[in-house]
């Protein structure tokens, strides 16, 4: 039995001697699988049975080039870098080296000076030495305010004045404003005033220019200047000479002609009365314009007309709420429909303007005689909606007329007081004639009195106009309040007196002049004005 085998025992030892004989050439088989991958993968080549798809590191010829051009341009920008570093480096030290020059070289200068400084003082010839002297003109007394340039624009208008407006006003405005002049007058080297004018007519190559008396005007009485020089600025900038062709200095104005070869843009004065009823319904909105000279630039500001008389002697002259400089004196007074109604002056608060009624009377009566001619009736009135309420109050108990006129405040002449005209009393009609304001009867009174020089020179041809030849007889309606009870009566003026009897206040702050002197020679010179 012992010899006997077990064939399912003896198979077993030997299938575990074969698995020994095969273990090793599987081993040499996965080893040899591990090589071939790794040197597959170190000749960038990856296996098919890989699971990862790993990027090779083998450099291709493009981006060996990209990069050693990558490189080139870095060390191109360090170098760039360096040399900028050097160049500012050198322009530094040139700058020193200027700035020590210079410093030497004033220092010299400075030795130079102090030493013939020290020979001045102490060799007695002082006449040689520079003295500085300063002289103040018109000093107003302590506590009056600050002092401010005599022209300063700041409180005439903003670039954005008119943008409240309509495009129409704006439009109106521009092209007026091509009719605009600077003006600037001087006595020698001595400046008088600067203003604004505006070209009312462009006639045989000469332009005319109205403006205001102002500007040819005597500093220190009412004259005007010996042959002044004039010189006037064009909206384009170019600089004009102009020559004085009439003075009105009751009006306080006057006609500059310039001779011109080119045509020069030109808007008449309006002759309309109506804007300055205030007894009716309309628009009182008005833009004032003016024009500096050096630098050419254009002044706007906008306001209202305003139910108020100026504190100016002239009786005529009418307010606007509009606030100017004094460049803007003989500028243009404009309303919203582009009519010239005006001509400014200046008041710290408000503009005083002459009405363009009056002012197209001036130039027909320059026209005609040369002079504006108004007859002296010697009464003093004023427009009747400028009285007190008290006064008015007791007017309207007494009843007050349907059309209201200008009341009396003072007779002065001898003529009035003939008559039984009073202060107080309300003056509706002249020669048949109603009017509604103090501008409206001097206007009318303008008429007359040309109306008669004209006739007188059909008459008489050769005479020669005396100013106290003529009597012209004026028959005024006056209502006379007394008692309660109101009497309208005609009452008649013999006038035998023309222009010019006492002129009217035009007052102009007077300028704080600054002058400094060297060796008593004018050097420079500096105006000024009290700030309000």
């Amino acid at each position: 039995m012992a010899d006997t085998e077990d064939p399912e025992s003896s198979s077993v030892p030997q299938l575990l001697l074969n698995a020994v004989d095969a273990s090793p050439q599987r081993g040499e088989m996965q080893v040899e699988s591990t090589v071939e991958s790794s040197s597959g993968y170190l000749r960038g080549q990856v296996a098919k049975s890989s699971r990862y798809n790993l990027r090779h590191r083998d450099v291709d010829s493009e981006t060996q080039l990209r990069r050693k051009q990558q490189k080139m341009e870095r060390e191109k920008c360090i170098e760039m870098k360096r040399l900028r570093k050097e160049e500012k480096r050198r322009e530094d030290e040139e700058r020193v080296k200027w700035a020590l020059r210079s410093r030497a070289l004033l220092d010299a200068r400075s030795k130079a000076w102090k030493e013939e400084q020290r020979k001045l003082d102490f060799g007695g010839n002082k006449r040689e030495k520079e003295t500085l002297t300063w002289e103040i003109i018109n000093k107003p007394p302590k506590g009056s305010g600050e002092w401010l340039p005599y022209e300063s624009d700041d409180e005439f208008g903003t670039e954005f004045e008119l943008k409240h407006t309509s495009w129409e006003v704006e439009k109106f405005t521009l092209e007026l404003a091509r009719c605009m002049v600077g003006l600037e007058s001087f006595t020698g080297d001595t400046k008088i005033f600067s203003c604004s004018g505006t070209i009312v007519e462009y006639v045989d190559d000469t332009g005319y220019v109205v403006t205001s008396a102002s500007l040819v005007r005597c500093p220190d009485k009412d004259e005007q200047v010996d042959k002044p020089k004039i010189n006037v600025w064009l909206a384009s900038g170019q600089k004009l000479e102009g020559f004085v062709s009439n003075v009105d200095f009751y009006y306080n104005i006057c006609v500059i002609k310039v001779p011109c070869t080119f045509h020069l843009p030109s808007k008449s004065f309006s002759p309309n009365t109506w804007s300055f009823n205030f007894y009716e319904n309309h628009t009182r909105d008005v833009v004032v314009l003016g024009r500096s000279c050096e630098p050419c630039s254009l002044k706007v500001a906008s306001g209202k007309l305003i139910p108020r008389r100026s504190k100016f002697d002239c009786e005529e002259l009418l307010v606007s709420s509009c606030k100017i400089s004094k460049r803007g004196v003989g500028g243009p007074l404009m309303d919203f429909d582009g009519n010239v109604i005006g001509m400014n002056f200046y008041d710290k608060k408000e503009t005083p303007f002459l009405p363009s009624f009056i002012v197209l009377k001036c130039l027909q009566h320059f026209d005609i005689f040369g002079k504006v001619i108004r007859p002296l009736h010697g009464l003093r009135v004023k427009t009747l909606y400028e009285a007190n309420l008290s006064l008015l109050e007791e007017k309207v108990q007494s009843g007050i007329p349907e059309r209201c006129g200008v009341i009396v405040v003072k007779v002065q002449e001898p003529s009035a007081e003939l008559s039984t005209i009073k202060v107080g009393d309300i003056i509706t009609h002249v020669d048949g004639v109603p009017f509604s304001n103090a501008a409206e009867l001097g206007g009318i009174l303008l008429d007359m009195c040309g109306k008669l020089w004209l006739d007188r020179q059909k008459l008489h041809p050769s005479d020669d106009f005396n100013q106290t030849a003529a009597v012209m007889s004026l028959k005024f309606r006056v209502r006379t309040y007394g008692g309660g009870k109101s009497e309208v009566t005609t009452q008649k003026i013999d006038v035998n007196k023309f222009t010019p009897s006492g002129l009217n206040r035009w007052p102009l702050p007077m300028p704080i002049i600054v002058r400094q002197y060297a060796n008593g020679k004018l050097v420079d010179e500096e105006w000024y004005t009290t700030g309000v």
